[in-house]
């Protein structure tokens, strides 16, 4: 082989290789960075028609936003306290009203389990669980927790629910 085609061979080679090293190193987009927490507590409480109430779940924790305005993530410690079963946990995106109609965009329904994987310390006295999740969802307005409690009132079961709503400030 003549040493002109040797060194066109070689050159094609070095741009080759450098044109396939410069894809490979090429920067790949960032992602968004996370906000502060927003504390977050929801307390379920039952009102029997007698008046007297009667706590059945608890939810303590923190919400957190990404600057991206397109992504959040939670860590919530839910624990049963007299509810009849543990508490259920819904998580929403832009909730509202719209006209006389509730709306939202269901997400996620986490049933916890009927066991313990934290020790529970007050208010908490039954099985309580941590729920973690991040969520992506475009645009979304704000983040709704509604935490769902269940109770016997006489001889008839009934649910009840406490909820909170936090905006996304991006």
């Amino acid at each position: 082989m003549s040493t002109a085609i040797s060194r066109r061979l070689a050159r094609t080679a070095a741009v080759a290789a450098a044109l396939s090293g410069g894809l490979l190193v090429m920067p790949t987009p960032a992602h968004a960075a996370w906000a502060a927490q927003y504390n977050l507590s929801i307390q379920v409480t039952y009102r029997f028609p007698a008046g007297s109430t009667v706590q059945l779940g608890r939810a303590d924790g923190w919400v957190q936003f990404d600057d991206g305005g397109n992504s959040f993530r939670y860590s919530l410690t839910v624990c049963r306290q007299s509810g009849y079963t543990t508490p259920d946990l819904r998580v929403s995106v832009n909730a509202g009203w719209v006209g006389s109609t509730w709306s939202q965009t269901n997400l996620e329904y986490v049933t916890l389990p009927g066991t313990s994987t934290v020790t529970p310390t007050a208010p908490c006295y039954g099985q309580t669980n941590t729920v973690t999740g991040e969520e992506t969802y475009a645009n979304f307005s704000n983040v709704h927790f509604e935490l769902f409690g269940d109770t016997f009132n006489g001889s008839a079961y009934t649910t009840a629910s406490q909820d909170a709503l936090i905006y996304n400030q991006y």
